[in-house]
């Protein structure tokens, strides 16, 4: 206990000094051997050896020199070292994992702009990977423009805080339009360009933007026409292999609700099959590391008390718990809106965004305003 306390003193130290140290590794290296998932012989053996925690064993001199002090085979004690290197999640219990461990690697991921930073401001930055956020509202409101945006904002060079991945676009509804793809390209480009004047030039001398170019960035829109939910449906089945093979880091699904409000009449059914894509999809984003957008549609619901009819979300309260995020998008006096109705981590709120020829922007001379 007093060693652990120890180094974990001298890390916050480090981490205000800026130090290497500054990540969950000492997590797994201050783990007692207890806690750790070996054969309770061997563990036995270690532990007559005065080994205690992880740091200890790590400490030794390769496997022969932890063979001969713990009076293990060779074999053994090279197993124990690719355990506790490799096999260590960073927690006390198997396939656990330490709250200090996630918030590390969310502080260390980066959102997808949507070019509007009203929008971004909204969304704490932008979309966020390792969760399905769901874009819904009326026809026309922008829901599409803004998958398109996303997508070609995903493919950004790392320098200008992107992904440089590409982008999977499954479209239920025939709305995705390559000319509006080519459009928002050549804008971005043509942005990234502009403001590339006045950045400090890279070290290596290489150009960030070689590889950014209109033509490129439509190579890696990977586009899914499904007719049927049976097609929708295969097609998320594949995605694990297909995300990995194409460097993927954003699936668009355009729109969840489309072959789910019309190919079902078994209602229980639909809301199973459909918990079981959402939760597929959502461990691939967690998995993987990438953002899913779907897009949802809207119904009218009667509102009792008032007895006036309201638009709301379509498929029901089972799906909405299963997204992460949502985003409402509505007309307000002719101009955009975006309202953030659901977030684990964000206040709700409102922002005012536009579309252009370029894509999504801001809405000039006008704020963000909070709820």
């Amino acid at each position: 206990v007093l060693r652990f306390f120890k180094h974990n003193a001298l890390s916050m130290a480090a981490s205000k000094a800026g130090s290497p140290k500054d990540s969950p590794q000492w997590y797994g290296d201050s783990l007692q051997l207890t806690t750790v998932p070996l054969a309770p012989s061997v563990r036995s053996k270690l532990q007559q050896a005065g080994f205690v925690s992880v740091r200890d064993v790590k400490g030794t001199r390769g496997p022969i020199n932890l063979a001969r002090e713990a009076g293990l085979t060779n074999a053994e004690a090279s197993d124990v070292l690719k355990t506790l290197r490799f096999g260590i999640q960073g927690t006390s219990l198997a396939g656990a994992r330490s709250a200090s461990e996630i918030l590390y690697e969310e502080n260390c991921k980066l959102a997808i702009f949507t070019f509007s930073k009203d929008l971004d401001d909204l969304l704490g930055g932008g979309i966020a990977v390792g969760e399905i956020t769901e874009l819904c509202g009326c026809p026309g409101i922008g829901k599409t423009q803004a998958c398109i945006q996303l997508c070609v904002s995903v493919q950004m060079p790392k320098a200008f805080g992107g992904y440089e991945g590409s982008a999977v676009y499954i479209d239920t509804e025939g709305s995705f339009m390559a000319e509006r793809a080519r459009e928002m390209a050549r804008a971005t480009v043509g942005h990234l360009f502009s403001i590339s004047r006045f950045l400090p030039k890279q070290p290596s001398g290489s150009d960030p933007l070689a590889q950014f170019t209109e033509e490129a960035i439509l190579d890696r829109f990977h586009l899914f026409r499904c007719h049927e939910i049976t097609e929708l449906l295969a097609v998320v089945e594949s995605l694990p292999t297909y995300v990995k093979a194409h460097g993927v880091k954003l699936v668009v699904i355009d729109s969840i609700a489309f072959h789910f409000r019309q190919d079902f009449k078994d209602m229980a059914l639909r809301t199973a099959i459909l918990a079981k894509m959402t939760s597929q999809l959502l461990n691939l984003a967690k998995s993987e590391q990438l953002a899913v957008v779907s897009v949802n549609q809207v119904t009218v619901k009667p509102d009792l008390a008032s007895g006036v009819a309201r638009l709301v979300p379509a498929l029901g309260e089972s799906y909405a718990h299963g997204c992460t995020t949502r985003v409402i998008l509505r007309w307000e006096r002719d101009v955009r809106m975006a309202y953030l109705y659901k977030s684990p981590r964000l206040p709700r709120g409102k922002a005012r965004f536009t579309v252009t020829n370029g894509g999504l922007r801001d809405v000039r001379g006008k704020k963000r305003q909070a709820e």
